[in-house]
């Protein structure tokens, strides 16, 4: 458990934070402030204030969730801003949605607000008494931030409205039309090199953002542009991805970085604070900060549960698919021992290798139930006990933001997708991955993948769902694989690369049928879960997602559409919305 003092502290951040919020959100309305309160003119008097409304910011990053807050997590869970994926099978079916939403509060008017408050800290930093390299550090800070939001806006909404100053509610400039996609994300990526050049190499540690955080966010964002207007708009993104290497090299070049021994650890670890793999973390506080996702997995009725399509993508610890021909370590799958049998290690460690639960056939004691048979674990940490895992709200393990594995893979897929990949970039990244894992490299002539001297040929690459949109070489498929298996159920990620890869016809149950299976249980026990001819749990026996085009993108909030349009702009909708 995490010392009293440093509870306090961030106890006090929050509360103060939070005070400056509520002044500065107030400001535009009022004339005459309570001489006893913070305004927007008297706040802004010192580095202690600008740092303390600067973690109000944090607040975007929902990691693990908050309290017993579930459905606004970055893992495990779907729910908000239509955040399905094909890993993981929800409790409840979600369907994409058909039509359009009148209101988006968790994308749309949070990023927003956000925005704003960076537009404000970027006003008002330069007037405040503190030392240059400080105030440096915290316009790098609001820059980040703002840059940030900016990017995940473009992600989901496409052609969105940009300012970069802090206007009044009055100001003619509150209702500018939308800018295009590919000119604020030139924006992002130049301001977040900004905030890199401006912010101090470290900062309380892993837990706030600093230089790194920057050139993660910088790495992200590159080969995000770069991948989308690749199979998006058929345009060279080569630019782009050649910016996400340097982005990335600037991380993996800094001795500081380095993969913790166990993989597992990123995600059921008490403290992150420190942590050398971890490049931002959200830290969970005992009676602060909690979170309910330990309490989920280990007391829910009916889990999550890992879906068939999911699973098949773990190779054998040779590094070979399971599908492929001649693969002697593959021993079948018709029993939990065979499944399990010389796979990837994260395999076993992300759900429980040695027994299925499902419905008519509870796991172990505490009579765990999944989805699809496999019965989560990934958070499962061994030294919380009792109520801090049973009960809702008392979780207190840190979730990760922004990790160096992320960057290694990041600049994998880069040097695969220019198609400049050589052996002596695949070991200065993802072979540091895989081998931590245990299983065998890759190494490859630039276009085609191999392990252990064995030339990988997945026919899962070449199938007729993989057609739909067009196939990838196996080198740059070998790292989308990955990427699946190093973050699996970080949904939030997962969604975003099947999104710029174009390859939204995994969530369709009619194109991608294993994405509705589970485990291999054969004649289930009782008549509650439903099998199909091979034994395979049905998740959803009578439910069917369809994905369309205009999925890739949400729609514009219509309340905002005709808020525009009362003011005599036209903010355009999304094509299919």
């Amino acid at each position: 458990m995490k010392k009293s003092n440093i509870k306090s502290r961030f106890l006090l951040l929050f509360a103060v934070a939070a005070t400056s919020m509520t002044a500065v959100s107030c400001s535009d309305y009022l004339t005459d402030d309570p001489a006893d309160k913070f305004t927007n003119d008297n706040f802004w008097q010192s580095e202690d204030n600008v740092k303390t409304f600067s973690w109000v910011n944090y607040d975007t990053f929902y990691g693990y969730g908050n309290g017993t807050t579930i459905g606004l997590s970055f893992f495990y869970y779907h729910g908000s801003d239509y955040r399905v994926d094909d890993n993981l099978s929800a409790f409840t079916f979600y369907q994409m949605p058909v039509t359009a939403a009148t209101t988006n509060v968790y994308s749309w008017n949070k990023y927003y607000t956000l925005i704003r408050r960076c537009n404000l800290m970027l006003d008002k930093i330069p007037t405040v008494p503190m030392a240059q390299e400080k105030k440096n550090h915290y316009i790098g800070v609001a820059k980040f931030f703002r840059a940030y939001t900016y990017f995940r806006l473009v992600q989901k909404f496409g052609d969105v409205p940009y300012t970069d100053k802090f206007l009044a509610q009055a100001d003619a400039e509150v209702y500018a039309p939308a800018k295009p996609r590919a000119e604020i994300m030139d924006k992002v990526i130049a301001e977040l090199q900004e905030a890199a050049d401006l912010m101090l190499a470290a900062d309380d540690k892993n837990v706030t953002v600093n230089k790194y955080t920057a050139y993660a966010a910088l790495s992200n964002a590159c080969l995000y542009e770069g991948t989308y207007r690749k199979y998006h708009l058929g345009q060279d993104g080569s630019v782009y991805l050649n910016k996400a290497k340097t982005a990335s090299l600037a991380i993996m070049n800094n001795p500081s970085y380095k993969l913790n021994a166990d993989w597992k650890g990123l995600y059921n670890s008490v403290e992150l604070l420190g942590n050398t793999e971890v490049i931002l973390a959200k830290r969970y506080l005992t009676n602060v900060l909690m979170h309910s996702l330990q309490n989920y997995t280990n007391t829910s009725t009916i889990q999550y549960g890992l879906t068939k399509w999911a699973a098949d993508s773990y190779v054998t610890t040779n590094g070979l698919p399971i599908q492929q021909t001649g693969n002697s370590q593959f021993t079948g799958d018709d029993t939990a021992a065979k499944t399990f049998a010389n796979r990837d290690p994260r395999f076993g460690k992300t759900v429980n290798p040695a027994n299925y639960g499902y419905k008519g056939k509870p796991f172990g004691t505490t009579a765990l139930v999944s989805m699809s048979g496999y019965v989560f674990e990934l958070y499962n940490n061994p030294a919380t006990t009792g109520p801090d895992v049973t009960t809702g709200g008392r979780n207190y393990t840190d979730a990760p933001l922004f990790t160096l594995s992320e960057v290694y893979l990041n600049y994998a897929e880069a040097c695969a997708e220019l198609g400049t990949a050589t052996n002596s970039d695949l070991d200065l990244s993802i072979n540091k991955v895989r081998t931590r894992a245990g299983i065998a490299p890759l190494t490859t002539d630039g276009v085609n993948a191999s392990a252990g001297g064995v030339q990988i040929n997945d026919p899962r690459r070449t199938s007729s769902l993989e057609q739909l949109t067009g196939v990838v070489n196996p080198l740059i498929w070998e790292v989308r694989r990955e990427r699946q298996i190093e973050f699996m159920s970080w949904t939030t990620l997962r969604q975003a690369d099947i999104y710029r890869w174009k390859k939204g016809d995994y969530l369709d149950t009619n194109k991608n049928p294993d994405v509705n299976l589970g485990a291999r249980i054969g004649t289930p026990v009782g008549s509650q879960t439903v099998v199909d001819a091979n034994g395979y749990v049905k998740i959803y026996p009578v439910s069917t997602r369809t994905f369309e085009p205009k999925h890739y993108l949400m729609n514009i909030p219509t309340n905002d559409i005709d808020l525009y349009k009362a003011q005599g702009v036209e903010l355009k909708q999304n094509p299919g919305w």
